[in-house]
C-alpha cells in the first residue's frame, strides 16, 4: 500500500511541475482591429521616412552627397577640404562636416586641425566625427603562405 502512495505521489508531483513548468498560451485580444493598426504602423513608417529625408547628407551646393568614387574626385574633394580650412568660422566648420561626411582616413588631418581651431563648434563637430576612427587600426595579416609543417620544431 505504501508503494502505491508513493507512486501516486510521485505522480502527482511529475503532473505539478510539468503544469507549472509550461507558458500560458497569449490569448487574442477580440478587441484588436486589424486596420487601426495597420493604420498606424503607416504613419510611423511615414514619419521615420520623413526623419531619414531631413538627415540626408547635403554637400557644398545643397545637392545630396555622396563619396567620391574615383582616385581624381578624392584628390579635388581633400584640396577643397584643405582650402575650406584656411577660411573663416564658417567654412572651417563646413570643411569639418564634409570630412564627417566621408569618413575616410584622408579627412583625419582635417579633422586634427578642427580639434585645435578656437571656435567651440568645430571641435565640438571634430571631436563627433572622430569619434568614427577612435579605437586600434584594423591590421592586416602580413603573412601570406602558410607556415610550413614543422613550426613548432622551429621556436
Amino acid at each position: 500500500m505504501s508503494q502505491f502512495f508513493a507512486g501516486g505521489a510521485a505522480i502527482v508531483l511529475a503532473l505539478l511541475l510539468w503544469g507549472m513548468g509550461r507558458r500560458p498560451r497569449k490569448t487574442l485580444l477580440r478587441s484588436t482591429d486589424a486596420a487601426a493598426v495597420a493604420a498606424l504602423n503607416r504613419a510611423q513608417v511615414e514619419l521615420v521616412q520623413q526623419a531619414q529625408a531631413e538627415l540626408e547628407p547635403v554637400g557644398l551646393d545643397g545637392e545630396p552627397w555622396s563619396p567620391p568614387s574615383t582616385t581624381a574626385e578624392r584628390l579635388t574633394l581633400e584640396t577643397e577640404l584643405r582650402r575650406l580650412m584656411s577660411g573663416d568660422p564658417e567654412q572651417r566648420l563646413e570643411a569639418v562636416r564634409l570630412a564627417a561626411l566621408w569618413g575616410h582616413s584622408a579627412g583625419l588631418p582635417v579633422l586634427r586641425r578642427g580639434l585645435r581651431d578656437p571656435d567651440p563648434r568645430i571641435v565640438e563637430a571634430a571631436a563627433a566625427a572622430m569619434e568614427r576612427h577612435r579605437g586600434a587600426p584594423g591590421r592586416r595579416s602580413v603573412q601570406l603562405a602558410r607556415p610550413p609543417r614543422n613550426v613548432a620544431r622551429m621556436r
